[in-house]
Formats: structure tokens, C-alpha cells, sequence
């Protein structure tokens, strides 16, 4: 018998996957359709944005994980709770896995947009990194730390015995689950069986050190964004200030920066703070009450909402999605170069 708490869990997951599909193919599909070709290497980022968002939205139905918190204040534990179908062990446990990998890829992502926006602004020479054979660098920008991640959860965290007999105290207690033989990751900061080399309630320095490492992919992640957004917002006032740039790009170029601001906001409030609290719990030793159930909710609404704010935030996008007419001024007010008579290239890749 499920608890309300985990019945809520499970409808809301239900909700953002639905929501999560329809506005990640709608997204896809106006970035294919829709976009000006002066979007340039933006299409290829939104693309491998695109197939991001769909693949973390099934793996996330496919996990529909529960997160406890451990009643003794080693950490928690999140496993499967899929009620359709059994995913038996080794599936299970690579979609637990998966799904840990897409947390850490959506930091990535997000300071990926940032160093786009510098570059388009402030290196345009670089955007050759944003078409052709070279968008294999930006996904290899955010596999790796997917990867490394993800490894560090199935050597580190992966099930074993003594990890379940502690961790059935918690579960059976809450949700009436046993994980004996189940798939599962267990993020204990303290080692829950005595053995030769080190006791019970000792610190798992595995563990811990993992974690300290998740915290240093994601400050390094955000200051990323964050130079990249103060640089971009001061070069775009200069061309502004310099005459350099149109009033309409000028514009357009603020839009998107508070479109990628406010998905930095979004991702810092949903899917870190929440979590946060939770593993410094862990780490600390203190008991921080049962915060997984939001935390579940919460990460799983951050791919629609991340699509949304794309879909609403690009004018040719919302203005397809709403049914707009598009009008394009006869007269623009693109400076133009008087040499050769053509849109600068910051204008052309931005426009």
C-alpha cells in the first residue's frame, strides 16, 4: 500500500512526462520549421537540446523513482517505483543510473547556452564550433561529466546486502518496500556494517568524496554561466552604446539572455536547491525529514519547464505556437558594413 505522499509523487510524474513530451517535439519541431536561417549553429544547440529533454523525460517515466531520506541521517536512497512493469534488476538499475547521469547533463546544458550567447556576442570567429562536424564537441562537453557520473554511481553507490538491511529500516517504515534483491542507489555518507577496517556510523569517504565532486561539476558549471552572462550583457550594451547594433537586435539579444536567466533561476530553485538539502543532510549526519518526495516532483518537472521558456522565450517560436503573423520590417535597421553592403557577422548569426 503506497503512502499519499508517493501516490501525489507518482500522478504529478505522470503529468510532467505528458507535458514534457508535448512540448519537447513542439520545440523540435519549430526549431526545424521555424527557425531563420541566421539561427545558424543556435538550431544545433537546441537540437541536441531537444533529443536531451525526450530522452531525460522516458528515462524519468521509466524510473519513476522514489527518493527516502534515511531515518538515521546517513543519506537516502531512491529506487524504481514503476507500477506498469517490472524492469527487472540490471535495467532497473542502469535506469536508475541513467537517470543520475541526466541531473548533472542539465547543468551542462544550461552553461552550454551561456557560452553560446558569449560567443555569438563577443567571439564570433568561434561559432565554426557551433555547425557542421563540430557540434560533436558540444555533446561531448556535456557526455563527459554525464559519464564520469554516472560511473561514480554504479561503482560507489550500487546495492549490496549490508546497504539494504540498513536501508529496509527506512523504506518499510515509510512505504512498506523491501529492497532486498531490488535495483537501487544508495548515497550513505556513513558505513552501515562493521567490518575489519572501519565501523559502523564511520564516514564512507567514497561516498562523500563523489559528492564533493558533484558539487565542484556544478560550481564550475554556473560560474561558467555566470561570466559568460555578465560578459555577454555588458558586450551586447557596448555594440548597443557604440552603434554597432540594431535596436531590434539589441532586443532580441536581451530577450534570450533573461530567457537563459530565467532558466538558470528555474533549474537552481527546482532541481539543486531541493537536492542540496537533502545530501548535505547526508553528509553532515542530520536528518532532514522526508524532502524526496518534492525533490522527485521537482526534478521532474524541469524538462517541460525548460522547454516552455524556450518555446515562449524565441519570438518566431512563440508567435508559430500562438498562431502569430511574423512580420519582417522592409526598412531594418541592421547596421550594415559600408565596404561591402552586408550584415556583420554577429547581426547575421543573432538576427
Amino acid at each position: 500500500m503506497h503512502s499519499t505522499l508517493s501516490n501525489i509523487t507518482h500522478i504529478f510524474g505522470w503529468f510532467s512526462f505528458f507535458t514534457a513530451l508535448w512540448s519537447t517535439i513542439t520545440l523540435f519541431i519549430l526549431v526545424e520549421r521555424k527557425s531563420p536561417e541566421a539561427f545558424g549553429g543556435y538550431k544545433n544547440f537546441l537540437r541536441i537540446y531537444c533529443f536531451y529533454a525526450f530522452i531525460f523525460s522516458i528515462i524519468d517515466w521509466l524510473a519513476q523513482p522514489s527518493v527516502l531520506v534515511d531515518i538515521h541521517g546517513f543519506g537516502y536512497v531512491f529506487y524504481s517505483e514503476n507500477r506498469l512493469f517490472d524492469l527487472g534488476f540490471y535495467a532497473g538499475h542502469f535506469v536508475l543510473i541513467a537517470y543520475c547521469g541526466c541531473f548533472i547533463a542539465s547543468s551542462s546544458f544550461l552553461s552550454l547556452n551561456f557560452i553560446y550567447r558569449y560567443v555569438s556576442i563577443c567571439k564570433p570567429r568561434y561559432l565554426i564550433f557551433f555547425k557542421g562536424w563540430r557540434v560533436i564537441l558540444l555533446f561531448l562537453y556535456c557526455a563527459v561529466p554525464f559519464v564520469i557520473w554516472s560511473l561514480l554511481v554504479y561503482t560507489i553507490m550500487g546495492p549490496t546486502p549490508e546497504r539494504a538491511f540498513h536501508l529496509n529500516l527506512t523504506t518499510a517504515l515509510l512505504e512498506d518496500v523491501d529492497l532486498t534483491g531490488k535495483p537501487y542507489v544508495a548515497v550513505l555518507c556513513r558505513h552501515v556494517a562493521n567490518y575489519s577496517n572501519h565501523k559502523y556510523g564511520e564516514i564512507e569517504w567514497g561516498t562523500m568524496g563523489a559528492l564533493l565532486g558533484l558539487f565542484g561539476f556544478q560550481g564550475f558549471f554556473y560560474t561558467v554561466s555566470l561570466v559568460c552572462g555578465f560578459l555577454t550583457y555588458n558586450d551586447t550594451l557596448a555594440l548597443f552604446k557604440k552603434a554597432q547594433m540594431s535596436k531590434e537586435l539589441y532586443k532580441m539579444q536581451m530577450q534570450l539572455l533573461r530567457a537563459i536567466v530565467i532558466q538558470a533561476s528555474v533549474l537552481l530553485v527546482l532541481v539543486y536547491i531541493p537536492p542540496a538539502i537533502m545530501i548535505l543532510g547526508g553528509m553532515s549526519g542530520i536528518y532532514v525529514g522526508q524532502i524526496g518526495y518534492f525533490v522527485v516532483m521537482s526534478i521532474s518537472i524541469y524538462p517541460p519547464i525548460d522547454s516552455l521558456v524556450f518555446l515562449f522565450s524565441i519570438r518566431c517560436y512563440r508567435s508559430a505556437l500562438c498562431c502569430e503573423g511574423v512580420t519582417v520590417p522592409v526598412n531594418s535597421n541592421v547596421p550594415q558594413s559600408a565596404a561591402n553592403n552586408k550584415v556583420s557577422p554577429v547581426e547575421l548569426e543573432n538576427l
